[in-house]
């Protein structure tokens, strides 16, 4: 794994996917997601299980009002950007708890919608999800921008085969288009050449 080492206050903060914010356990800020999705993941016998997503907008790492170690480890899905929150005065305490509350609500609903129903729509929604921005337009992610198909099977709780079979229908790969030069000459009749 890859861990960040310093945490610079009040500024953002890039973080690669699959580099991770936050250890499980460890103490620390809150922090505010301002650009990509991160999982948040709790140890279990089985490894890493996953519990939910934060998008754009999101706090994470709410625990620390409560004086509390981190719940859960945080991990870039996507690469993305993250800032710590200074909080120090009482009222900046209570509303950072209230949004904490709140977004609980929408995560929970969620990861329902990427956990049940057709695979198609779960997918659908995740790339939505991944797509989300700050002002909350959606852009659409390239390929090569999204998470591994295994990260993206564990996240709609699929098979490998089964998000690769759905995603190529969903995103078909896009190929880089020929040069003009190669367009003109398949253009022309290999005998025209010959003559």
């Amino acid at each position: 794994m890859n861990y960040l080492t310093q945490i610079p206050m009040d500024e953002s903060i890039d973080v690669r996917r699959g580099q991770t914010l936050l250890i499980a356990g460890t103490l620390g800020p809150v922090w505010r997601v301002n650009q990509g999705v991160f999982k948040l993941e709790r140890p279990s016998l089985e490894g890493q299980t996953l519990v939910q997503l934060a998008m754009p907008g999101d706090l994470i790492g709410v625990e620390a009002l409560c004086a509390a170690p981190y719940a859960f480890s945080v991990t870039a899905l996507v690469s993305g950007k993250a800032q710590p929150q200074q909080l120090g005065h009482e009222a900046a305490r209570h509303t950072t708890m209230a949004q904490g509350f709140l977004q609980q609500q929408r995560q929970t609903c969620d990861m329902h919608q990427l956990r049940t129903g057709p695979i198609s729509r779960r997918l659908a929604f995740l790339l939505t999800v991944l797509g989300k921005q700050a002002d909350g337009r959606v852009i659409e992610l390239q390929r090569k921008q999204l998470p591994t198909l295994k990260e993206m099977a564990r996240v709609v709780d699929s098979t490998f085969e089964t998000v690769c079979r759905e995603l190529n229908a969903l995103v078909p790969e896009r190929h880089e288009k020929p040069s003009s030069i190669a367009t003109a000459w398949a253009s022309v009749s290999p005998y025209a050449m010959a003559a």
